[in-house]
């Protein structure tokens, strides 16, 4: 056998490192990749959650009905207003806001139609308030991972900069203004500082103007 020849198994399971090795590198790219994307939930397969049926360890509670565009949407919950169901379009959304402690009554569902629909699911939470939105697009209602909250106990979804879409109003006390962002969450502007949020305009129904943004603190 020639010497500088190496023995076929040693080539084999060189080759299987290397295979494997490879393999691995593929896999953690593709995780990469993943976790790059948009922290925005990807839909949710139709799902039945009506009144009666279970949300967490009790029945479903149907708390809220809203109308966007032709069809209707609604909000459930367990009878303590936890394990929240967001459900439209045969599709069911979990809320987030309740697993971080938040608890949903009533008032706690505000849509806006348009070109990109919107809800937001909101509750009162630590002395303020939790909101989270879930969006409509080609169809789909996908909710958005990041959630918002307001020290001040104001949290809106209203047409701000003047387009056919949306934006989260979030009013905090220190310092007091309104920070206004769009549906991915990226901050469109703030309005000025005042000494307390009751002068925000329309208060507690807080109305903000493209005119009033600037750039925040």
């Amino acid at each position: 056998m020639d010497a500088k020849r190496a023995p076929r198994s040693v080539l084999l399971t060189a080759l299987l490192a290397a295979i494997v090795t490879v393999g691995a590198l593929v896999g953690v790219a593709a995780m990469r990749a993943r976790e790059d994307r948009p922290r925005e939930a990807a839909p949710v397969p139709p799902v039945s959650a009506q009144p009666g049926t279970d949300c967490g360890d009790g029945p479903c509670k149907l708390l809220a009905t809203r109308t966007v565009g032709a069809g209707a949407v609604e909000l459930l919950a367990d009878a303590q207003g936890a394990n929240g169901r967001f459900q439209a379009d045969g599709q069911v959304v979990q809320t987030s806001i309740t697993e971080l402690g938040g608890r949903l009554d009533p008032d706690s569902l505000t849509c806006v139609a348009a070109s990109v629909s919107a809800c937001l699911v909101s509750a009162p939470f630590s002395g303020g308030e939790l909101g989270e939105l879930v969006v409509q697009r080609d169809g789909d209602w996908r909710a958005v991972a990041k959630p918002y909250f307001s020290d001040a106990g104001v949290i809106e979804l209203g047409n701000v900069a003047n387009d056919d879409a949306p934006e989260v109003v979030v009013v905090q006390s220190s310092p007091a203004l309104a920070r206004v962002y769009a549906l991915d969450g990226s901050v469109v502007g703030c309005t000025r500082k005042y000494s307390y949020p009751a002068q925000l305009r329309g208060w507690p129904q807080v109305r903000v103007l493209a005119s009033d943004l600037r750039a925040c603190p």
